[in-house]
């Protein structure tokens, strides 16, 4: 299932009017030194991906993802010193092996 929060459909909708994007949104899994977080992209659907619609947008996820991560919701947070879309899961997400910088994967 995938919750969008009121703030955060109004905010994806502005972002992709700016920059004349058009849906699916793709949520995926990005892993760096400090572990992995769910990530937003716009994409085309895929054989084996979940698509969500809410609020007049489509999300897709690959399958295998969704039943890792569990429960999604994409929220946009405001406040004085940061702002920008957060997106979380109700499983925690799978980290990377070895603990992430060990890897030497980005000079941590």
């Amino acid at each position: 299932m995938m919750e969008v929060t009121p703030a955060a459909s109004e905010a994806l909708k502005a972002v992709m009017a700016e920059k004349n994007l058009e849906p699916p949104i793709r949520i995926f899994l990005q892993s760096g030194c400090s572990g992995s977080q769910l990530a937003l992209g716009v994409d085309e659907a895929r054989d084996g991906d979940d698509q969500f619609d809410v609020d007049g947008v489509s999300y897709v996820v690959d399958k295998n993802l969704s039943d890792l991560v569990g429960d999604m919701k994409l929220d946009y947070l405001t406040d004085e010193q940061q702002q920008g879309f957060l997106l979380s899961s109700s499983k925690p997400l799978p980290q990377p092996e070895g603990g992430g910088c060990s890897s030497g994967c980005c000079g941590c």
